[in-house]
Parts: structure tokens; C-alpha cells; sequence
């Protein structure tokens, strides 16, 4: 199963999460996944995609 969400380095040196599928950046709660440093988003990601992978296999 492919992975809908992946992280990218910005020209400011920080990290967006952003949707694969779409290509624009990941919004949880009203707040953009964007210009984090690289353990925040590399944790969040895996939780995102575990939890999409969750929804995916009940559905």
C-alpha cells in the first residue's frame, strides 16, 4: 500500500508534510504541516501514514 504522506525539505531549510496524492501540504485541525525541523516532521508523517493505513484496512 503506498504511503500518502512524505515530508520535503523547503529552500529555508525546514520540512513540510505534504499529501502525495495531492502534492499540496498536509492541514490538521486548521494548522498547515509546514516549516518544521526534520524530527517533528519525520514523527508526525509516520503517525499520519499509520494512521491513514488504519482508516484504509477498515473501510
Amino acid at each position: 500500500m503506498a504511503q500518502r504522506y512524505d515530508i520535503e525539505k523547503t529552500p529555508e531549510g525546514t520540512w513540510d508534510i505534504i499529501d502525495v496524492f495531492t502534492g499540496l501540504p498536509v492541514v490538521e485541525v486548521g494548522v498547515p504541516l509546514i516549516d518544521m525541523p526534520i524530527e517533528e516532521a519525520d514523527d508526525l508523517v509516520d503517525l499520519l501514514n499509520c494512521r491513514d493505513r488504519e482508516q484504509r484496512e477498515d473501510s
